[in-house]
């Protein structure tokens, strides 16, 4: 995406992908997908226990984590970056969550295991290794503080009235505050929960709202950049989106209900959700069952159905949407490879010469008998003297690109594991034959 003031406006600044362009083929089947913070890479959980991480220039791996007999034992279900795109958490059905410094990815920079399988695991604050995991068959979600030499867990709980409200599936964080966490149960309870500090403990965590908004099992739930809107979505077949209120010292939070999106015909329901950045203008969506391939896309203002995204040849699961360079990502159910839609931007060579006249084929032009005489040189260099002198910077970095993304947010480069990646292709070779 270089040059994109150059570029057609109105292609640079589509505000979704329309087309799929890119497919990668995984010999260890894709479990799950995460983009780095700015786009450069894509995680891939894969169902062997490995973690495979792809450059998004060059769309080859780059590095597989831990060693020869992978980053975990199982099928691997979460994947959440760091910020800066140094660190990476793994959640696997190993009953276990791993902690990576993606600068020596051979092992794992810390560990912890739990009792069940791990449903997935988010950052709460990345510069303190402090994240919220969820368990199988848990009522409570976990808090883990990897900074200290044995990670400390604490179980994130907070209802004084004791309701049963099920087994927590899944969490969000709050993007823009780190402080409130949203945990979504099996009988259908959406939970937010403060996460402050005192002086005479560290980390207390109190519930701010309960709310059952289904009766069946919250698969999802997630958060805008914003902050002003989540949406979740749950196995009746709909996805709800709410408003999302918080008083400004944090003691009280409401949601009230914007859009119900559903599928009247063929009632499907949803495998993964995905707001758009920023002011979330629009939701995607992973359609479940054999014969839905697409990705449906929702304006949020108006809950109408603005797109769906096509080109996959078998169900879609996991979705991430990277705003850096407009892609949109989601594994196969059957293959285990990743598709990714994008936007084409047709070159506008124009936009380099403001004379210059693009055609659609070879024409035949008949030279003016004076039209490329040489100029004389003084009057060359007279114009060129009375031309307006413009200092140009060539060093200061632009802060932003023409999406709004912040250009100076700083990225991990991570170094190429040449090893591991010729061992990925002889796997792939294997499965060809």
């Amino acid at each position: 995406m270089t040059n994109l003031l150059l570029q057609d406006p109105f292609s640079v600044l589509k505000e979704y992908p329309d087309k799929l362009t890119h497919s990668l083929e995984n010999p260890l089947h894709t479990e799950c997908v995460r983009f780095s913070p700015r786009g450069d890479y894509l995680a891939l959980g894969c169902s062997n226990g490995g973690v495979v991480i792809y450059d998004m220039d060059t769309f080859r791996p780059i590095c597989v984590l831990g060693n020869k007999m992978g980053a975990h034992m199982r099928s691997v279900q979460s994947i959440s970056w760091s910020p800066d795109g140094k660190y990476l958490l793994t959640g696997s059905r190993d009953w276990s969550v791993k902690l990576w410094d993606l600068a020596c990815a051979s092992q794992p920079l810390k560990q912890v295991h739990f009792d069940s399988p791990i449903w997935n695991c988010q950052w709460i604050e990345a510069a303190q290794f402090v994240c919220v995991v969820t368990v199988l068959e848990e009522s409570s979600a976990f808090l883990i503080d990897f900074a200290l030499d044995q990670p400390l867990i604490r179980v994130l709980h907070g209802d004084e009235n004791n309701d049963d409200h099920g087994y927590v599936l899944t969490s969000a964080v709050h993007s823009k505050f780190s402080d409130i966490i949203f945990t979504g149960t099996s009988k259908g309870w959406i939970n937010v929960y403060q996460l402050y500090k005192e002086k005479s403990k560290s980390n207390v965590v109190r519930m701010l709202k309960g709310l059952k908004v289904a009766n069946g099992n919250i698969k999802h739930v997630i958060v805008s950049q914003q902050g002003d809107k989540i949406a979740v979505n749950c196995s009746d077949r709909s996805i709800r989106q709410y408003a999302f209120i918080l008083t400004s010292d944090h003691s009280s939070v409401e949601l009230e209900l914007e859009h119900k999106y559903q599928d009247v015909i063929n009632k499907l329901q949803w495998n993964s959700i995905f707001f758009s950045n920023k002011a979330a203008e629009y939701l995607v969506a992973s359609t479940h069952g054999s014969s839905a391939h697409e990705l449906y896309l929702w304006e949020t203002s108006s809950g109408t159905l603005v797109r769906v995204l096509e080109g996959s040849e078998e169900e879609l699961m996991d979705i991430d949407w990277n705003f850096y360079k407009m892609f949109i990502a989601s594994n196969g159910l059957e293959s285990g490879d990743v598709y990714i839609w994008s936007i084409i931007i047709a070159p506008k060579w124009s936009a380099l010469a403001p004379d210059f006249e693009e055609v659609e084929e070879n024409v035949d032009y008949r030279e003016k008998e004076d039209e490329f005489d040489q100029i004389d040189e003084l009057e060359q260099q007279e114009e060129l003297n009375q031309a307006e002198e413009i200092d140009i910077d060539l060093r200061t970095r632009e802060q932003f690109d023409v999406r709004g993304n912040d250009l100076l947010v700083s990225q991990f480069t991570i170094p190429t594991d040449y090893e591991r990646i010729l061992t990925l292709k002889a796997a792939k070779l294997s499965q060809d034959y």
